[in-house]
């Protein structure tokens, strides 16, 4: 018998979150609902709207006020993403240049 799809949780599916281990339904990213809150309200902290699903067709001038509410309401501290910069990969030819003035 064919599956129904119409039937089912769109684009959700049970399975681990890639966040929090917890087993649950998640979505296309791996996330349950509860981390993928916590990723779309820091998205907005830092402001990066064209990843947020919460800021998507939000009037670009309504944009800060979106994020002063997330803060207000949850506070300033990032809760599931990170702030660091990632670090720059070193080149073979620098790492090469390193291991030959030892």
């Amino acid at each position: 018998m064919a599956q129904n799809f119409d039937d089912d949780a769109f684009g959700l599916y049970e399975a681990i979150c890639q966040a929090c281990d917890g087993h649950a339904m998640v979505n296309d990213l791996g996330l349950c609902e509860t981390c993928d809150g916590k990723m779309d309200r820091d998205l907005i902290r830092m402001r990066e709207w064209a990843y947020s699903a919460s800021a998507f067709g939000c009037p670009e001038d309504k944009l800060e006020d979106l994020r002063s509410h997330v803060i207000e309401k949850y506070g300033e501290k990032l809760e599931l993403l990170s702030d660091e910069q990632p670090r720059k990969k070193r080149s073979k030819k620098q790492k090469r240049k390193t291991k030959r003035k030892h």
